[in-house]
This record gives structure tokens, sequence and C-alpha cells, in this order.
């Protein structure tokens, strides 16, 4: 995404356009959240001990429901029957909705505030065709196939669960059930934000190590050729008979020094030891 804002501007000139090249996550900048995990992503902290958060959970659902157990449309709810409903789910309609201005108790308010009304309108329908209110059957597939859920399948230590079994697919609905979907849904959620805050580390699950001491390193190696004490350098660049004329009268031996240095200084011992074998440190 780009922004663009106008700069600085002198006199008789057009003005100069800056753009800002903006990331966003797609993961977290898309409005499409057909799971609800969009609001978990990127919503408030959640309260992961609250299991009331799941009974009007959006479950991917086939999209059949049975109006006997979720219930009319909201068109066919009467004024009291959406009046009460809103205040008991209040906190989450403007969860997704924002501060809400409507009054059941004042015919002006449908009219005053026509938009919010329908927007409260198109959440409830919305939540029921998900199965927030029962009445339908969980799509089990979309599941099974979606990625992040498959991430969690498949890292999931079921055997922390005492009441939930690995899930089966063979027999969605029995081996896999919502309790295995909530299981899924909160990894998925724990694990973003955890790596998203730079605090995600992985469980230590083996034996503790003992402590570190450090120890000489020890070697059996031999060199299998004398290395010079000195090593002889090439052969440098021969002197005019000037420059020897000039060392001569200078009174320089430094050449000589060096050259019996180098030929009376022993060859290099290899690996020694700094430690002897009998001690006991």
């Amino acid at each position: 995404m780009s922004n663009t804002r106008p700069g600085q501007v002198g006199h008789n000139q057009d003005p100069e356009v800056i753009t800002e090249i903006v990331y966003e996550n797609p993961l977290t900048a898309s409005t499409y959240d057909p799971d609800g995990l969009q609001s978990i992503l990127t919503g408030a902290d959640v309260d992961w001990d609250d299991s009331s958060m799941w009974d009007l959970w959006p479950w991917v659902t086939h999209g059949v429901v049975d109006a006997s157990v979720a219930g009319p449309v909201w068109e066919d709810m009467d004024n009291d029957a959406q009046a009460l409903w809103y205040e008991e789910n209040k906190d989450l309609v403007e969860s997704h909705l924002g501060d809400m201005h409507i009054d059941f108790d004042s015919g002006m308010s449908t009219i005053i505030f026509a938009e919010q009304h329908a927007a409260l309108a198109n959440l409830y329908d919305g939540l029921r065709d998900q199965g927030a209110m029962g009445g339908t059957e969980i799509d089990y597939s979309y599941y099974q196939n979606d990625s992040l859920y498959a991430l969690a399948w498949a890292t999931v230590n079921w055997d922390d669960y005492e009441d939930l079994d690995a899930p089966d697919w063979t027999t969605p609905g029995e081996g896999v059930t919502q309790e295995h979907l909530q299981v899924a849904t909160e990894y998925i959620g724990r694990t973003f934000r955890s790596v998203a805050n730079d605090s995600y580390r992985m469980p230590w699950d083996a034996e503790l190590p003992g402590k570190w001491e450090p120890k000489e390193m020890t070697s059996d190696y031999k060199t299998p050729f004398d290395i010079p004490g000195i090593v002889q350098g090439l052969p440098g660049p021969s002197m005019s008979p000037n420059l020897q004329a000039l060392k001569v009268r200078s009174g320089s031996n430094m050449e000589e020094l060096f050259n019996n240095k180098q030929s009376n200084k022993s060859n290099q011992e290899g690996f020694v030891s700094k430690t002897p074998e009998t001690s006991t440190t």
C-alpha cells in the first residue's frame, strides 16, 4: 500500500508528491474473516480461560440452519426479541461494529441510525448462519484443509489433553469434534501472537545438560617433517658494488648476525602439552 502527501512547495512551483510505501501483512490486513481468526490475530488480548467465548464463535458450517434450534432471522424477530439479544450481546456487537447508538424503545432510532440497525441485522444473521446460535453442522473439511489449522493439527501435543485423542479425520464429528477445533484455534492464536511479539520459544522436551567444564585439548598428532625454527626467506635482491662498499664503510653487520642466528636456531618441536601427563588438573 502506498500513501501520498504533498511535499514542500516554493513560489510558483507545483507541489511535490512524496510517495511512502507501507507494508501491510496480508494475513492480518484482510477484512475477509470466514473462521473468526482475524479477530484473534488483530484484535485485543484474548482471555483463553473464558470458555463462554466459544458459545458465539463463528465456526465454518455447511450453511444449512435449523430454525427450530437457531431461532428466526433478524427480520422475523419482534422488537423485544431484538432488544433482548442486543443487550445480552452488547460487548460482542461493539467488538465487531464499534460504539452503537441504537435505542429499541424509540421509533426514530431505526430512521436516525438506520445504518447501525442494518449492520446489527447483518451481524446477527451472519453469526446465525455460521452456527453461533446452533442448528448447524460444522464443516470439518474446511478445518482439515486450511493451512493454519493444518499447522495446528501437525504440531499440537495431544498427549497434554486428557479428554482428547489426536484428531481422527475418518469420522468428523466424532473423531474430530468442536473441542479439537477450540484447542487448534487457541494454539494458532497463541503462536501467532508469540511470534509477533518475539516471545515464541520452542518448549524444552529433553533432559537438561550437565554443567560444562573446560578441558585442555590434547593431540597425538606428530609432524611428519621438521619445522625450521625460523623459516628461511626467499633470496633477496643483490646489492650493487657501490651499495656493498657503502655497507662496509658503515660498519653494519646485521645481515651476518641474522644468518648466524638462523643457522643456530633449533627446529620447532611441534605440539607440546602445557600440562604434564602426571598432573591431575
